[in-house]
């Protein structure tokens, strides 16, 4: 398969596991948005930043594979915690 179709793939991919528990999370979870903010818990967006910063290497010639592995941690960290959940 060709290296700009998996970045391409492997980017939608990543990102659609990636932002929406993000977002979740930083808006407080489920019932525990009591105050006026958008987001309670801030610190959990440079989930999103760390995302970025894989994706945007990934397509800079000398650092493809470090950029797909680094955008693929925020992912992986999700489904490890939710298989960790559900196998507990």
């Amino acid at each position: 398969m060709n290296l700009r179709l998996y970045r391409i793939i492997h980017l939608v991919i990543t990102g659609v596991i990636t932002i929406p528990i993000t977002l979740f999370m930083a808006s407080g979870g489920l019932g525990e948005n009591y105050t006026d903010h958008t987001f309670v818990y801030p610190g959990f967006l440079l989930i999103i930043g760390v995302w970025i910063i894989g994706s945007v290497l990934s397509f800079i010639r000398k650092s493809a594979v470090l950029g797909l592995i680094i955008s693929a941690l925020p992912a992986l960290y999700f489904i490890g915690n939710i298989l960790f959940i559900f196998l507990t």
